[in-house]
């Protein structure tokens, strides 16, 4: 049986040793059901306790491709708690989009929308057919970094909950906030490419507005989210599951035009 999600008044932001690690909170989502991070959600025991025991989570969504997952490991913590490791990687989109040293704006949104449209063949069905199994429970969705994969996910997620663009936007903006002050940690990444500490800063920021023209050029080019979805090749059944289980029953419905 599946447990009341917690208010969002019990639903504090844990102190974790994980990357990007949060809840996501916007009115209209159901309180404490969709959480992210980074690195593939590996965490200290303390915090996998929290997730599990006082939050209720119950699935990890990872993104990351079977390389990502050999070289840096898995959710160890969150499976010794219990909670089931779905491998839904996203991948074969083009990379290079953004290996530059500054990547703009544009760069990113031209990037995101790589991610969800041009994904290897089956990534995006699988991936929303995973989502629509987890979502009556708390999960996470997770990545490398929480950044970019992560993003696209759950701000696909918040919109099929029709949640506003600015509030998926803010919800995009703070990956830049928790990713910052980790800079150094990343430091052999830049070094790897050739790149300064300052180039590698532009890669961990999050603009909101790259969140907000991305919403936008999806309106544009395909209709919305949920057409884009479906033209990636999802379900609409497991669209319209999602719809349902991730939005707030009690929250007032919104206007349409």
């Amino acid at each position: 049986m599946s447990k009341p999600p917690p208010s969002s008044a019990q639903a504090p932001r844990p102190v974790a040793d994980a990357v990007n690690l949060r809840a996501v909170t916007p009115p209209g989502v159901v309180p404490g059901r969709i959480w992210r991070s980074g690195t593939g959600a590996v965490m200290d025991a303390g915090t996998a306790g929290e997730l599990t025991h006082r939050h209720g989570l119950r699935t990890v969504i990872d993104l990351r491709s079977r390389g990502e997952r050999e070289r840096a490991g898995g959710p160890a913590e969150l499976l010794a708690h219990g909670v089931s490791w779905t491998r839904s990687p996203l991948t074969g989109y083009p990379r290079d989009i953004v290996h530059l040293p500054r990547p703009t704006p544009a760069h990113y949104v031209r990037y995101y929308h790589a991610i969800l449209m041009e994904s290897a063949d089956g990534g995006v069905p699988a991936l929303f057919a995973a989502l629509a199994d987890a979502a009556d429970e708390p999960f996470l969705v997770c990545c490398h970094l929480g950044k970019d994969r992560t993003a696209v996910v759950v701000a696909a997620l918040l919109a099929l909950a029709d949640v506003p663009d600015e509030l998926i936007a803010e919800d995009y903006a703070a990956s830049g906030t928790a990713l910052g002050p980790l800079l150094d940690r990343f430091a052999h990444k830049w070094q790897a490419h050739g790149w300064t500490r300052e180039d590698y800063r532009v890669h961990l920021s999050t603009p909101a507005v790259i969140m907000r023209t991305w919403l936008t050029e999806l309106r544009r080019r395909h209709g919305g989210v949920r057409a884009a979805l479906i033209r990636a090749g999802a379900r609409p059944a497991d669209l319209t599951a999602l719809s349902a289980a991730l939005t707030d029953p009690s929250r007032d419905p919104p206007d349409r035009p």
